[in-house]
């Protein structure tokens, strides 16, 4: 379908999580694709939730582009408001977001043909893991609520290390604790109902945190191939991953690749559009460039 040129697009960027700067990073890119293609657009600096919610922020646009990522942009409200304002938007709408958002809550919801890593709690007066499994050698400590690997520590499974991991945590407020999954770690973006090809991520210290993701030159983003039968089972598992969840318009799986089997670790329905990003990397393998991508989101989410 070829978007009218009279729509006016409001790009929503910021907001007042601890993503707020890779946010207008990716908001300016998205901003800048639809006016070089001829479109009115532009960037909604959100820096509070009244703002957020304010019917007078989005008086005079046609369709929102969300690009706010974590809390205020993926946790469902924002979704619910635009929906009851009757304002269309890009991306999944408030139910699936809120499954989506809490990665402890998002496991809850899916099925068991989807494997996840194994969970632990945490026994704050014991300051250790409750049932604890020695076989696990490593944990992942992370807050349930944060993206881009903001507050992510991974320890072997000893009191100590992972007592000194949840302290680091707290700050972040809820945090979950799992099994690490020695693997491949591969992303996988879904726009409407084509998958992307996968991106393999492989970072210079085999760990993909922030200063990874968005301040190093040295970590290296290839297409991750795999034989017909492998690809197949994949791309039936993101697309059950989405359905499961409700998603809409675009999402982005992370998953770790053991070579047997792939282990879900989240999905994000407002993954980054910046230069670094990996949606824009696979739509790239799939042929597409960042304008039309960008264009391609916005048909999906209207659909």
């Amino acid at each position: 379908m070829e978007i009218s040129q009279k729509i006016k697009f409001g790009i929503l960027g910021g907001g007042y999580s601890n993503e707020r700067d890779i946010s207008l990073k990716s908001a300016k890119a998205v901003n800048n694709a639809l006016i070089k293609k001829g479109y009115k657009s532009s960037i909604l600096n959100i820096e509070n939730k009244q703002k957020l919610l304010s019917k007078d922020t989005y008086k005079n646009f046609d369709f929102i582009f969300i690009l706010i990522h974590g809390l205020g942009g993926e946790d469902g409200e924002l979704q619910n408001f635009l929906d009851e304002s009757k304002i269309n938007f890009s991306g999944s709408g408030a139910e699936a977001c809120k499954k989506t958002f809490n990665k402890t809550l998002a496991k809850s919801y899916l099925p068991k043909s989807i494997i996840t890593p194994k969970q632990f709690t945490w026994d704050f007066d014991q300051k250790t893991i409750n049932k604890n499994d020695k076989t696990v050698k490593k944990i992942v400590v992370k807050p349930v609520n944060e993206g881009s690997s903001i507050g992510v520590s991974i320890v072997e499974n000893k009191q100590e290390y992972v007592k000194a991991a949840v302290e680091k945590t707290l700050k972040y407020g809820e945090f979950m604790l799992e099994e690490y999954i020695s693997g491949k770690e591969i992303t996988v973006a879904q726009v409407g109902k084509e998958i992307f090809p996968a991106i393999e991520i492989i970072p210079d210290d085999n760990f993909y945190d922030f200063k990874a993701k968005y301040n190093s030159n040295d970590t290296k983003y290839i297409e991750a191939t795999y034989s017909s039968s492998r690809q197949k089972k994949l791309n039936e598992y993101i697309s059950s991953i989405n359905k499961e969840f409700g998603c809409k318009g675009w999402s982005r799986t992370d998953l770790i690749d053991d070579g047997e089997n792939f282990y879900f670790l989240e999905l994000n329905t407002v993954p980054g559009m910046t230069s670094t990003s990996l949606v824009p990397k696979a739509a790239k393998y799939a042929g597409y460039e960042f304008d039309q991508l960008v264009l391609k989101i916005i048909n999906d989410s209207l659909d």
